[in-house]
């Protein structure tokens, strides 16, 4: 049985996952980098299958109007078994409860998950270009 917890996963399973599903290929973070930016989210939630991260999703707030929703992570042998959905709800009720409005950035190709789980495309999402 999964098991959610609002918790910060350990560094060195957070890493491994992120590793699994190739992240970390654009991110490259080293595992404490990566740990740290999951301590400075307002809200974390991990997945787990025994002892093992298996998912994790965070959200990034000013705790008073914006809640944005990253780094929503499913294990690959473990997709397709809604815990991403699952992970998504949870977070999403704490953020209501906050009274948060609960945005998220999605590749394009994205958009049809989130939108069956409540989400909807209400603007352009723009990036800084770094030059160098």
């Amino acid at each position: 049985m999964i098991k959610y917890e609002f918790a910060l996963p350990d560094q060195d399973q957070l890493f491994q996952l992120y590793e699994n599903d190739g992240w970390n290929e654009f991110l490259k973070l080293p595992k404490e980098k990566l740990h740290k930016a999951m301590e400075q989210s307002w809200l974390v939630i991990s997945a787990y299958d025994g002892d093992c991260l298996i998912g994790t999703g965070r959200i990034i707030s000013d705790g008073v109007i914006n809640a944005y929703l990253c780094g929503l992570i499913v294990d690959p042998g473990y997709r397709s078994q809604g815990i991403g959905k699952e992970m998504v709800r949870r977070l999403a009720v704490e953020c209501s409860k906050a009274r948060l409005h609960v945005q998220l950035m999605a590749e394009e190709e994205k958009a049809g998950y989130y939108e069956k789980l409540d989400f909807e495309v209400f603007t352009l999402g723009l990036k800084y270009k770094f030059s160098g």
